[in-house]
């Protein structure tokens, strides 16, 4: 049974009982972008929701190897006190591809206050601001991904046939797994537009329509739960990383932004202006520009995000912008009225949606509050310009560029800057150290 996606919470439970739903599935994403979570039978969900779901707040400090990494802030130095999840019943969906359950999202509450680093609090703060300047935050999130079989040597594609970019036939989806997925997210209620192969095979895309910021952040936290989930139930591994075969290409995370007025207008589109760009457009593009450095390492979060860079696969090379040019970092696509919009091309799929959303939002008002000018947009290929700043091309880069930008650590806030810092920086620190199948291949037999 469909929830209509915006129903309000009282109808979307009644729903829920309605369908024989049975437990549900309390969603938080951690500073990493797992969405980690605790199940409770859906006739304690009003006390939940009421009084929160206890947890470790040490969940948040827990690595991609399961380790809790000291000098996060939210450890030891908070004696690995309970923290609570309180759902949030406007989310409440019913999942197909589980048998009586439905999952919620939460907001994570520490001492009786909204924990600050949790990434849906940081996202909220960030509308809050731009809410208080009378402008209404807008998102759409465009996520890449492969689907891909493991072996016992690694990972090969799902389907392999190449070529076939723009379409959707058994030919690329020879079991039906991509279809299933379309079903699943349209079955959550989840806005579908679109769905294609992307440039290789078994590399998608499937386009959820732009919504209010934290509503879209919720809704692509969701779409990526229900992909990643449905995979498993075939064998298969759906990644959202930017290059997860040596071979292939690589897969994005474009971020559409816009802001609308109080009278229900898109801020961004004036036909009077330059290109039809209103100076808040303008504005909070050059903001995007200035701080890109310093965001980089929450949209590429990881080690292997930064493949996406130095391939130049149509992922940014240095700060730049430009009217529907796939080689810059802020793309200004040439539609105009209410589709007026910014494209941030920075991020790859494992980025957090909230962590990337309030970023390139504080990034905006930055430019907004400063009246900062972006200068012309550029032309041709983007990754041929000399005089631009380059882009970090090192997960260890992009995380000294944060440490350096005052801006975003104040926006952002001592306790998250402090706990992903951490988690990142170890992160860096584990691979300096691993031995790679690189490493063997290219030195064992001949040194």
């Amino acid at each position: 049974m469909t929830i209509g996606q915006n129903a309000p919470a009282e109808e979307r439970v009644a729903r829920a009982l309605e369908a024989g739903v049975e437990r549900v599935r309390v969603h938080f994403t951690d500073l990493l972008g797992v969405s980690r979570n605790k199940v409770v039978p859906i006739s304690l969900l009003d006390e939940c929701a009421e009084d929160g779901i206890n947890f470790c707040i040490s969940a948040f400090c827990v690595d991609h190897a399961g380790e809790v990494i000291d000098g996060t802030g939210l450890g030891a130095e908070v004696d690995f006190r309970d923290a609570q999840i309180v759902p949030d019943l406007e989310t409440l969906t019913v999942v197909p591809w589980e048998r009586a359950t439905a999952v919620a999202i939460g907001d994570v509450m520490f001492d009786g206050d909204e924990l600050p680093a949790s990434p849906r609090q940081l996202l909220k703060r960030a509308v809050a601001e731009l809410d208080k300047r009378g402008l209404r935050a807008v998102a759409g999130h465009e996520l890449e991904f492969f689907v891909l079989r493991p072996t016992g040597a690694g990972y090969e594609q799902y389907a392999k046939t190449p070529g076939l970019v723009y379409t959707m036939s058994p030919g690329v989806d020879p079991e039906g797994v991509l279809r299933e997925m379309e079903d699943a997210v349209g079955a959550m209620g989840l806005p579908v537009i679109a769905s294609n192969q992307e440039y290789f095979g078994s590399q998608w895309e499937i386009n959820l329509r732009y919504d209010d910021a934290l509503k879209a952040a919720d809704d692509a936290h969701l779409f990526k739960l229900a992909v990643k989930e449905i995979a498993v139930k075939h064998g298969l591994v759906a990644t959202f990383m930017g290059k997860p075969v040596q071979e292939l290409g690589t897969s994005g995370y474009h971020l559409h932004l816009s802001l609308w007025n109080e009278e229900g207008d898109n801020a961004f589109a004036d036909p009077d202006g330059p290109d039809g760009l209103s100076a808040i457009c303008r504005q909070f593009l050059a903001g995007q520009l200035e701080h890109a450095r310093g965001m980089t390492a929450i949209m590429a979060p990881t080690i292997n995000a930064y493949k996406r860079f130095l391939a130049q696969a149509f992922g940014p090379w240095n700060v730049t912008w430009g009217h529907d040019n796939r080689t810059v970092y802020a793309r200004v696509p040439r539609e105009r009225g209410k589709a007026t919009r910014i494209e941030n091309r920075a991020g790859d799929g494992t980025a957090n949606a909230y962590l990337a959303s309030a970023a390139a939002l504080f990034a905006g008002l930055d430019g907004l509050d400063r009246e900062l000018d972006p200068g012309p947009g550029v032309s041709g290929v983007a990754y041929e310009l000399e005089d631009r700043p380059l882009m970090p091309f090192s997960l260890g880069e992009a995380l000294d560029a944060l440490e350096a930008d005052p801006f975003f650590v104040e926006s952002l806030g001592p306790q998250f800057v402090q706990a992903f810092l951490a988690m990142k920086r170890s992160e860096v620190a584990r691979f300096a150290s691993a031995v790679t199948d690189w490493e063997l291949n290219e030195y064992a037999n001949v040194l």
